[in-house]
């Protein structure tokens, strides 16, 4: 038994209210979301440590990480038990420069299967971190990826078994691919954005399938690496470039810094052809964004980068704004600024399509016992939520079948009364429409944005790698509930 989602929502919600199981949540509206618990602001190491690179070779690069449990702090005097690569949140930062082999030694000392996704990155399939192209590593297991990075720009990486479960843990971390155009900048800064859902103790709350399936599991504390409201200490005059990624299950970073423009440089396949001003940037679950911050302002003199309100739908614009970090000026007198550069490489635009396609998200809700919903719900008469993709929900799906090097259009249709947010794994597209609406720039992306009841078409190129893909809603709850789809791209 199926229904529109949205003759059952209220019904659902209602019922989930009584699932909170005594967990504290905040202050929540009718939508099950929490608002931001308030941390005060604190200074220490803004950024994580990088992976060490234990090849000698100029390009090769090869790092070891573990998954594990342990404790981090995540706010002074506040340590949570998390899931971790080398026991920090985020992982270790790898860093390499485009055309070099990245080899990673992955140890699972977690009590249960992972594997490791390398999101953005065009990889071989056999290396993309998906079971259905390879087996979960158990737990005590070692597994060795290697490939090639071809493009600059900033990726990240976590896993893609039980996923809304292990990145809300904290399994994440920066990947960072350098090129030959990089901008002179004074820093050079990765921020990894997520939210967690914590009780009273500040340990992660339950994770309870039903209640937090509808809009995703959206956290009750903001973090930018790892870190409740850290600072990020800046020289005053220097141009700083920050390199923000989305790595929350469900939630929408609309960044602002008040008093202050944003250049933004880069998107989710790298550099833009040029720099272009905004007074913000919305970034969506697995989607990245490189940005120019010119540090203008008093000796010691500090500025809140905010995430905005934004309505994805579901009552999820009634939350109000909160912020995300800090920014403080250093007490020296200003350095010189560096110029911002007028234009980077070009980038072409893909040629007319000879394949065309559309693809349906859907969501309606179903007797958790259902065909549909079977182990989600506590008894065979709860409703949940189904999340489909052209009327098929993940694993039962009818993988598209492609040729290497054939330019595609898709068409992604939003059928659902809230915002989705799309990933392509193993190639990147350029966006053709958003409504009818033509970009006002040409970019390469991975993930954008579908918002309810519109429609995004974009180009995409399958070049280089044959094999089996994923396409998803990177809120994970939704993903793990059934919308994703398989591509299957063969050799012509």
């Amino acid at each position: 038994m199926t229904r529109p989602l949205h003759l059952a929502f209220v019904t659902a919600v209602a019922a989930l209210t009584g699932a909170c199981n005594g967990m504290d949540m905040g202050n929540m509206d009718g939508t099950m979301i929490p608002e931001v618990i308030e941390v005060d602001a604190s200074e220490g190491p803004f950024e994580p440590n990088a992976a060490p690179d234990l090849d000698p070779a100029p390009n090769v690069v090869e790092v070891a990480l573990e998954a594990k449990v342990a404790d981090v702090e995540i706010a002074p005097g506040r340590t949570a038990s998390m899931w971790t690569y080398n026991g920090q949140l985020p992982g270790p930062r790898i860093e390499a420069r485009a055309g070099d082999t990245v080899r990673v030694r992955f140890k699972n000392s977690l009590p249960e299967a992972t594997t490791i996704h390398w999101h953005g990155v065009r990889v071989p399939a056999a290396m993309d971190g998906v079971p259905a192209v390879q087996s979960p590593i158990a737990a005590g297991v070692e597994f060795t990826y290697e490939f090639v990075v071809p493009d600059a720009g900033t990726f990240w990486y976590h896993p893609h078994v039980r996923s809304e479960e292990q990145v809300e843990r904290g399994l994440y971390g920066a990947f960072v691919v350098r090129g030959d155009a990089e901008p002179a900048t004074t820093t050079d800064r990765t921020v990894v954005l997520d939210d967690l859902l914590v009780d009273s103790n500040w340990q992660l709350s339950d994770f309870d399938p039903m209640m937090q399936a509808m809009v995703g599991r959206q956290g009750n504390v903001i973090l930018a690496n790892g870190w409740a409201h850290p600072i990020a200490g800046v020289a005053r005059g220097g141009l700083h470039r920050f390199r923000f990624i989305n790595a929350a299950n469900a939630r929408y970073f609309r960044l602002a810094l008040p008093g202050h423009g944003l250049i933004q440089i880069g998107t989710d396949g790298g550099l833009l052809p040029a720099p272009r001003e905004v007074d913000e940037l919305l970034l969506v679950p697995g989607e990245r964004a490189d940005v120019l911050v010119v540090a203008s302002g008093d000796a010691n003199e500090t500025m809140e980068w905010t995430s905005l309100r934004y309505d994805r739908g579901h009552g999820t614009g009634e939350l109000p704004d909160a912020i995300v970090f800090q920014m403080k000026h250093g007490s020296d007198a200003p350095i010189a600024t560096p110029a911002t550069p007028s234009a980077f490489a070009a980038i072409a635009e893909l040629p007319a399509a000879t394949v065309q396609r559309e693809i349906k998200l859907e969501e309606s809700m179903a007797m958790s016992g259902g065909e549909h919903g079977a182990g989600h719900g506590s008894s065979t008469t709860d409703m949940a939520p189904v999340f489909s993709i052209n009327g098929e929900v993940f694993p039962d799906v009818t993988p598209l079948a492609a040729t290497l090097e054939t330019v595609e259009e898709w068409s992604i249709v939003n059928t659902t009364e809230m915002d989705h947010p799309f990933h392509l794994h193993g190639f990147r597209f350029q966006v053709v429409s958003v409504d009818g609406a033509a970009p006002s720039v040409v970019a390469w992306r991975d993930s954008i944005n579908i918002p309810a009841e519109k429609t995004v078409k974009f180009r995409v190129r399958l070049e280089d790698n044959p094999g089996t893909w994923m396409f998803h809603c990177h809120i994970l709850e939704h993903a793990e509930r059934g919308m994703m789809g398989e591509l299957e791209v063969a050799a012509p």
